[in-house]
């Protein structure tokens, strides 16, 4: 990154933290009094999260302070696909640059949140793309990860007083067996929040450092002080990562190691990297414990939204996928029935109102495969069906019969 006037320019791979990045906007805005500024990443070539979430954060805020942003996206394909399918070029021109918040499967695209609702509508729209894309995901895991998502972002909220809210992102990796989340405002730093009722913390590192330990909080009679702290111990029982940049503060988390560091550039506001290994079967038990008790989060995203009845399952076909043409779209409506299946354990009834034909193909990935999987007597238990046109259940009962017969 480089600058000429009021002009920035990014070349190449732009990764890795973003100081360097925010001390340069901070002296063309308020040392030079720029009041319009170019980002221009024309000959970038890479964009990573972990840059470009906490660069757009503080450009909304810098907006908000009348800042005007003339933004220039990748002319390399893939870097210019991906600055626009991730919301970023949205977050930061959106004049310019049309959302496509509803356009992925695999990732939540960045979204901007400024109330409790939106909030709320964040990390459920966060849990339908686990549920759609990691292969493998218990209720169990899915209640761990979704309790660490819902305590970094409340907290911007509930501690940050930052006047754009907060800005989340969601990425899934099924090869790596990876949720990551990032999180990021442009409020009150983590250390100074906390350092307001604890006077003993006598540092910026120190309390940063205390903020990921249990019960830390700056005012016990209204918070448990639970929130990073069990965020922090899902990334380190399941050999994931976990970074912090809070104002002059970051803290560093990788297997086996942890540190937390004074930065010559202060970051104005806080940004959250959790990368949790999904896999990690224990992952509930050993991550939320508090005062030496696991905890068990109760009415959990699958209870609200798919099991309010308890017994099984509630599945709107019509509601719930986007498509039924081919074998790539039954990948993923295979992939969220099991999850909701919970290791085969729930029965789900599939509800195929107004669904009037779906593909072979489609047919056969989902309903065919979780034959072969589940054998004719699990089938039956397991997978229920109505409100079925006869064409579907036609097409359904030829998977089912053509994988008896190979």
């Amino acid at each position: 990154m480089y600058s000429e006037g009021n002009h920035l320019y990014f070349v190449g791979k732009v990764s890795g933290e973003p100081l360097s990045t925010m001390a340069a906007l901070h002296n063309l805005i308020k040392k030079q009094g720029y009041t319009d500024i170019t980002i221009d990443f024309r000959k970038a070539t890479f964009l990573s999260p972990e840059f470009m979430i906490p660069f757009v954060t503080i450009v909304r805020s810098y907006r908000r302070d009348k800042v005007d942003f003339d933004f220039l996206i990748p002319e390399e394909q893939k870097a210019a696909a991906l600055m626009s399918n991730t919301n970023w070029a949205h977050l930061v021109s959106p004049e310019r640059y049309d959302s496509k918040a509803e356009r992925n499967i695999k990732h939540l695209s960045a979204r901007q949140y400024l109330t409790s609702e939106e909030h709320h509508d964040a990390v459920d729209a966060s849990l339908e793309v686990i549920l759609n894309s990691l292969p493998g995901m218990d209720r169990s895991r899915l209640k761990a990860l979704e309790w660490a998502l819902n305590e970094i972002t409340d907290n911007v909220l509930n501690h940050a007083e930052s006047p754009v809210g907060g800005v989340m992102q969601v990425m899934t990796f099924p090869k790596r067996r990876r949720a990551e989340f990032f999180v990021c405002d442009a409020g009150v730093t983590i250390p100074r929040s906390l350092r307001s009722g604890r006077p003993d913390l006598r540092d910026d590192t120190s309390a940063l450092r205390a903020a990921i330990e249990e019960g830390v909080t700056r005012n016990t009679k209204t918070n448990q002080g639970n929130g990073l702290f069990g965020t922090f111990k899902c990334c380190e029982v399941s050999g994931g990562e976990f970074d912090v940049i809070s104002g002059g503060v970051t803290l560093r988390h990788r297997p086996g190691e942890l540190s937390v560091v004074k930065t010559t550039i202060p970051f104005p506001g806080t940004y959250v990297r959790a990368s949790i290994g999904y896999d990690y079967d224990r992952l509930l038990e050993e991550a939320l414990v508090f005062r030496g008790r696991a905890h068990n989060p109760s009415f959990d995203y699958i209870e609200r939204v798919y099991q309010p009845g308890g017994e099984y399952i509630s599945f709107s076909v019509n509601q719930e996928l986007r498509a039924f043409g081919s074998r790539e779209a039954g990948q993923y409506a295979r992939t969220k029935v099991e999850n909701l299946m919970d290791r085969f354990s729930t029965p789900v009834e599939f509800d195929f109102s107004d669904i009037r034909l779906i593909s072979s193909s489609f047919a056969d990935e989902v309903f065919g495969k979780l034959f072969e999987i589940l054998g004719p007597i699990r089938f039956g238990q397991l997978c229920r069906f109505k409100n079925i046109d006869v064409t579907v259940q036609g097409l359904i009962d030829r998977a089912i019969a053509q994988r008896m017969s190979s």
